[in-house]
């Protein structure tokens, strides 16, 4: 069973049709990131999950609720955290508590307040006195202390500086671990590749890929090569045809490629040049995003 499960979803905003037929899947004990433009759709995809974006249409089921189970029941289920958090100005962290113990059947105070104690949170201070990253904190506690098994997070270290999004790292990860199923967006993808197990890329309302980030690591490699003389043009046209090579660089001596499957063919061309050195590395998640998606994140 997923934590949650979407398929041919879709959704507008106005005239615009942001969701085109979104397929996504996220395991339990997971922490799988939601990857794409602005505009692209995450947050969309977030607000539908829960309900919360009126005409969204396709199948949408949470853990083991029927599908098309409706807003209420799914947010006792499943618990969000929009963009730069959502808090009551006038309400402490302890008055959020207070109220979250009335709202979930499945409260927990001590992951609250734990929570909130490692993102140095004030438990006492009205929440439209807070830092950004403090407001971050809250919602973010609040979220935990719901005992939801599916969270969905959008940007959710926006705000926090380094310490605190380390912090929150380790929480995420460590709520993975007890078996919980956590959904984030990012658009800081070295942190990503430090935080998550799964990637889904998103790109005009649909989800162009969705895989294992050991998978993705093990499918795109760059190889370089450092070459014992200038390789002749012909030498370069042969490696450039060897399945599996998506790009080719020559800077001087050293030859770079950028490989996506099994890369024995390529590294028994190369070994055939005769290389001073050979070194394989998985592409940046950077790389493989732009690939797929088109510029940056």
């Amino acid at each position: 069973m997923n934590a949650l499960r979407v398929r041919d979803l879709h959704a507008r905003h106005g005239r615009r049709e942001v969701l085109r037929g979104a397929d996504l899947q996220v395991p339990p004990g997971s922490i799988t990131a939601l990857l794409g433009q602005n505009g692209s759709g995450k947050s969309t995809l977030m607000r539908a999950v829960l309900g919360l974006h009126p005409g969204a249409r396709g199948v949408i089921e949470v853990l083991d609720l029927p599908p098309g189970a409706g807003g209420l029941l799914v947010r006792q289920r499943a618990a969000l955290v929009p963009t730069g958090g959502t808090v009551m100005p006038g309400e402490t962290a302890r008055t959020h508590f207070a109220f979250g113990e009335r709202v979930y059947g499945t409260w927990n105070r001590a992951m609250a307040l734990a929570t909130a104690g490692a993102l140095h949170v004030p438990l006492d201070q009205p929440a439209g006195k807070l830092s950004t990253g403090q407001r971050m904190g809250l919602a973010v506690a609040y979220a935990f202390g719901s005992g939801c098994q599916l969270l969905l997070l959008d940007e959710p270290t926006n705000g926090l500086d380094p310490e605190h999004r380390e912090r929150l790292a380790g929480l995420l990860a460590a709520h993975a671990a007890e078996g919980y199923a956590v959904l984030l967006s990012s658009h800081v993808l070295p942190e990503v590749e430090g935080l998550a197990d799964r990637a889904a890329f998103l790109k005009e309302g649909r989800v162009v890929l969705e895989a294992d980030l050991d998978e993705l690591r093990a499918q795109h490699a760059v190889v370089q090569a450092i070459l014992p003389d200038v390789l002749p043009a012909g030498t370069l046209r042969h490696l450039e045809s060897v399945a599996g090579v998506e790009r080719l660089d020559v800077q001087g001596r050293t030859l770079t490629l950028q490989v996506r499957g099994a890369r024995e063919a390529v590294l028994a061309a190369i070994a055939a040049a005769r290389p001073v050195d050979v070194q394989v590395r998985p592409r940046p998640l950077a790389e493989v995003y732009a690939d797929l998606l088109g510029g940056a994140a």
